[in-house]
């Protein structure tokens, strides 16, 4: 009996240790918070490398090649990134990213070659589309080096945030119903590249003025100051017409700009954005918006990574608590649904597209991105 015992006690042990190692090896990944921060660090790691290495992707030539900003896959992946390795205690860049500030640098210090075969805007077909890539551009390359400076903790912008803003301004609409603005992609793809794209542009330019550490300080700087009211003014002059996914970034913006939305207000975008969170506490991307699908099927009804965690992302920003049992069961949603390959589900509200595929990933990519930030708060 005494032999018996003691192979019955071995026994547990082994399972007791085995069971310990397990547990330590998930703890190391990131489940003591429900979610794997390092299979979402190489999905996106692996997405970013996919879509630099997507030729129709690539603009310029030779030395002067570089790949154009998407707002699915490398904008998120410039906010995301950076922040991820915050979590994880990872001091030194990624290649990919490191990759992405160069060629943006490089565009941004030959921003009036930019219309040449050396270089090329992001597209040229005909004189709208280069206005509109111009605009967007502006924008786009002034968000990832505003940010890089955030995640890197400058007290003042580096110079190349200095003239990624300069190009910003240079590029603002200056005269007419717009003004204030900037001429913004449009390919009838919703949520970022359709006609309302245009106000998700402007209040993405207000996130990268404040966001630039040490940038926009009101008062020092009277051309400044001009700039600024002409964006602020355009956001409050076009906000009532804007859809809840406008009215999300809206709502980021404000955070750091002044004047765009008053306390009343705030509260109220706060409030729909809450109502419209489904019961299994996610949100979903088609109830943001009166998008429809080109190929005329019918929108996703179950909650989205993007949706969810951009929705999340804001909210918290704008200092909704994660105690708050809305803001905790959507964060909740996102640990539960994370896949095993590190991203989260997200569906194209433009049409129904194979979540195989490259271009059927994009909106996986930005929701992963986001999740990212929703849960780093």
């Amino acid at each position: 009996m005494r032999s018996s015992h003691f192979y019955l006690y071995q026994n547990l042990l082994l399972v007791v240790l085995a069971m310990s190692s397990t547990v330590g090896l998930a703890l190391a990944e990131g489940d003591a918070e429900g979610w794997k921060k390092k299979s979402a660090g190489q999905y996106l790691d692996e997405r970013v490398q996919a879509w630099f290495a997507f030729t129709s992707a690539d603009r310029g030539d030779a030395e002067t090649k570089s790949t154009c900003v998407s707002c699915h896959t490398m904008a998120p992946y410039a906010l995301a990134r950076p922040a991820l390795r915050k979590l994880t205690g990872t001091r030194e860049p990624t290649d990919d990213e490191m990759k992405l500030l160069a060629q943006t640098k490089m565009r941004v210090e030959h921003w009036q070659e930019l219309d040449s075969q050396k270089f090329r805007l992001l597209y040229d077909s005909d004189e709208q589309k280069k206005k509109e890539s111009w605009g967007t551009e502006a924008v786009l390359n002034a968000v990832i080096f505003a940010f890089d400076d955030h995640y890197q903790e400058r007290s003042s912008p580096s110079d190349s945030t200095r003239l990624a803003l300069a190009n910003l301004w240079q590029a603002q609409v200056h005269e007419g119903a717009e003004q204030g603005s900037w001429e913004w992609l449009n390919f009838g793809l919703d949520p970022w590249e359709a006609g309302e794209g245009r106000y998700f542009g402007a209040a993405l330019a207000a996130i990268a003025v404040t966001t630039a550490p040490g940038y926009y300080t009101p008062g020092s700087d009277a051309d400044l100051d001009q700039s600024v009211s002409l964006l602020r003014n355009y956001l409050k002059i076009h906000r009532a017409r804007q859809n809840p996914f406008n009215q999300a970034w809206l709502l980021w913006a404000s955070k750091g700009l002044d004047g765009l939305l008053t306390p009343d207000e705030r509260q109220t975008v706060i409030r729909e954005l809450l109502e419209i969170q489904q019961s299994d506490g996610g949100w979903r991307l088609a109830s943001l918006g009166a998008f429809a699908r080109n190929d005329g099927t019918p929108q996703d009804t179950a909650s989205d990574g993007y949706a969810t965690a951009f929705v999340l992302h804001v909210l918290q920003i704008v200092g909704v608590s994660k105690a708050d049992p809305k803001i905790a069961q959507g964060l909740d949603w996102l640990r539960a649904n994370q896949r095993p390959t590190g991203d989260w589900p997200a569906n194209s509200v433009n049409k129904a597209r194979d979540p195989t595929t490259h271009i059927g990933r994009f909106m996986s990519d930005a929701a992963t991105a986001y999740a990212i930030l929703a849960l780093s708060h």
